[in-house]
């Protein structure tokens, strides 16, 4: 327990500010703060570091915004007062960034500790910036949560904790979160038949107490020997998964041959490997043969995946999901403007964005990747940005949402139509970032080009013309619930733009009701013209359940709006898109969502058609869209994203 001291000696921990301490919220080019929505936890951890007799200090890139503008929303978040007003360290400020140790040596300075460097504890979540601090002398914390127990000398551990079958349908969620402040457990995966399987960050004492509690406890390594500065990420080999059981078929042995020290492999299971990654590494230097789409994924810290499924214990269900008798229907209308969601309009917003054609009016620009190492990235989500501004004429809310991966500041482009009778949000989604990971080395990914059409380009176009069209729509008839239109950044780096995004609406509890995601709708060669939607999630019946309605929803609107279209086929059971798109990020965190996609898996029936996959998966040959079929898909999606929205509202808006 840390005693008061004499004020020169007490400890200071500094917290980033983004994906540490809340999500930024930043306006379009230029590019502004306008707000930080704080992670419930905060106030409380801060205080109990306050009144602890620890001071409180912040170091943050702050692009060019002023130390009053970033003061301003500190208060307006309602955190400004507990910090020490000499210990807030902000690039714009004092000229350097989170890129060195050298920030970390400033801020110990302004702390009068520059000898004695230990005394200073810096938490953030990017595992880059926090190698920076260890070569500074200081401690670091990946989590507020953990930053009590590391001033007291504890160190932490990734572990995973099994709640046995025969108690997993006892309120064991809810045991985890009510431990004290000095025994914190920060969930990172959820997974596992019912989600009885949870990987997290916690200290040897935690351990002890757990496995007192009955649950099956294992610990994989010490995070302050050897792993302060790392990433916790699933890496699925599915070439090993299609072989059988005692066949070496998989791949980890080769993969990760004389690579320990960089990607220390923790756990085997059914899913794949689990692995530390050391800061300054690439996972996509880690890449299997015959892997899947969506073949990893970076584990994040989330308290709210500790947040029990199921109606009446989370608020983010709602029960007009569940499949009515009869379908509203589309008026003719309605039919009429989403027929203008044509194989040209798919053509003209995909073509910029893979460098077909240039990416802004002027004809100036033409971008060839959209891999998060290019230069062309922050064009990208500029343009992307600027499209939607113009898409909505007015009526649609703009908002850029950064997060921080591997020390690069990357954003997820948001759009808001506001809904008239329910505070509900609708979504629908694509990511925006690309890769050509499985061309043969050597590969530069900021240099080479990445194009990245059909993944998922097509998804972006579709997304921008449902917007249009949508906007065009609310003219006449605005929709009752709000629909946010996302496109997501580094998905192919783990999931890490949407689970950024997902975790932040978990935290304030946003009445998200339905994510329709779409990724690779563009490759369709042989007929039939059949596509895939992916509602399946294995750690929650209840999740899984509202996910197929949104599933079923699209089934029965295909023939109206898309006649070429096969039926979808829905996947649930054993579906292998589970866990492996942006929608999945939402499903962990108890929202019902399903993904869109062209006709990739084996399955699910017996007599399904035969599965068609782009070879140009994740190669520099990725530049053809169907524009006919992603254009039905399209469609399909935005019928029942409509018909959602539109559904009898059972949430009023509040009134103030």
């Amino acid at each position: 327990m840390i005693s008061r001291e004499d004020e020169n000696t007490m400890p200071v921990v500094f917290f980033d500010i983004g994906d540490t301490l809340g999500a930024p919220r930043l306006s379009t080019p230029p590019y502004r703060l306008e707000g930080l929505d704080v992670y419930p936890y905060v106030p409380d951890v801060l205080q109990h570091l306050k009144d602890n007799h620890v001071q409180l200090g912040i170091i943050s890139n702050t692009g060019s915004e002023t130390a009053d503008a970033v003061n301003k929303v500190l208060k307006e978040a309602g955190i400004f007062d507990l910090f020490e007003s000499n210990l807030l360290i902000y690039s714009s400020v004092v000229g350097l960034k989170k890129d060195s140790p050298e920030i970390f040596r400033l801020a110990a300075e302004r702390a009068s500790y520059s000898a004695n460097p230990e005394r200073c504890l810096f938490v953030g979540e990017d595992s880059q910036e926090r190698s920076y601090a260890i070569a500074a002398g200081w401690r670091v914390a990946p989590h507020p949560l953990l930053a009590w127990v590391v001033l007291n000398g504890s160190s932490l551990r990734y572990i995973r904790v099994t709640v046995p079958l025969e108690h997993s349908e006892q309120e064991w969620r809810s045991v985890i979160r009510s431990l004290p402040v000095s025994l914190p457990v920060v969930p990172l995966y959820v997974t596992g038949e019912g989600g009885t399987q949870v990987y997290a960050i916690a200290t040897e004492t935690v351990v002890l107490r757990l496995g007192a509690l009955g649950f099956a406890v294992e610990q994989f390594c010490d995070i302050e020997i050897d792993s302060q500065a790392t990433d916790l990420y699933l890496l699925r080999d599915d070439r090993q998964t299609r072989t059988s059981f005692l066949n070496l078929g998989g791949q980890s042995a080769d993969v990760f041959a004389g690579d320990e020290d960089s990607f220390r492999i923790l756990a085997f299971s059914a899913e794949g490997l689990f692995g530390a990654l050391s800061s300054g590494r690439s996972v996509e230097d880690y890449h299997f043969e015959e892997a899947y789409h969506g073949h990893r994924l970076k584990l994040l810290p989330d308290m709210s995946l500790l947040e029990p499924f199921g109606e009446g214990k989370n608020a983010r269900t709602a029960s007009f999901l569940r499949l009515p008798a009869v379908e509203p229907s589309l008026s003719d209308a309605e039919l009429e403007k989403l027929s203008q969601i044509t194989p040209d309009a798919i053509r003209e917003h995909s073509e910029r964005y893979i460098g077909a054609k240039p990416l802004d009016a002027s004809g100036t620009i033409k971008i060839k990747s959209r891999h998060i190492d290019s230069p062309d990235m922050s064009l990208v989500t500029e343009a992307l940005a600027r499209d939607l501004q113009e898409i909505g004429d007015g009526h649609l809310t703009v908002t850029i949402r950064p997060f921080v991966y591997r020390g690069r500041n990357l954003d997820n482009v948001e759009a808001e139509l506001t809904g008239t009778e329910s505070d509900e949000i609708v979504l629908v989604t694509a990511h925006l970032d690309s890769t050509i990971n499985r061309t043969a080395p050597p590969y530069n990914p900021e240099t080479d080009p990445a194009p990245g059409a059909d993944d998922d380009a097509s998804g972006v176009a579709a997304v921008l013309a449902i917007a249009k069209i949508f906007q065009q729509m609310a003219g006449a008839k605005p929709p009752k619930r709000t629909i946010r239109f996302v496109l997501f950044n580094a998905e192919e780096q783990g999931l890490v733009g949407s689970q950024a995004y997902a975790r932040t609406q978990a935290a304030l509890a946003a009445p998200i009701v339905a994510v329709y995601q779409m990724d690779m709708i563009g490759y369709n060669v042989k007929a039939p013209r059949s596509f895939e939607v992916h509602a399946g999630y294995r750690s929650s019946d209840d999740v899984q359940n509202r996910s197929l309605s949104l599933a079923q929803r699209l089934d029965k609107l295909v023939k109206q709006v898309s006649p070429a279209l096969e039926f979808p086929q829905i996947y649930t059971h054993r579906d292998p898109a589970d866990g492996r798109s942006d929608h999945a990020s939402f499903q962990q965190r108890g929202y019902a969502a399903c993904a869109s996609s062209e006709d990739m898996f084996v399955g699910p029936q017996p007599d399904s058609p035969e599965a068609e996959p782009n070879p140009n998966y994740h190669k520099e040959t990725d530049t053809f869209i169907d524009f006919d079929y992603a254009a039905d898909i399209t469609r399909a999606v935005a019928a029942a994203a409509w018909v959602t929205a539109n559904l009898q509202s059972i949430r009023k808006i509040e009134k103030i």
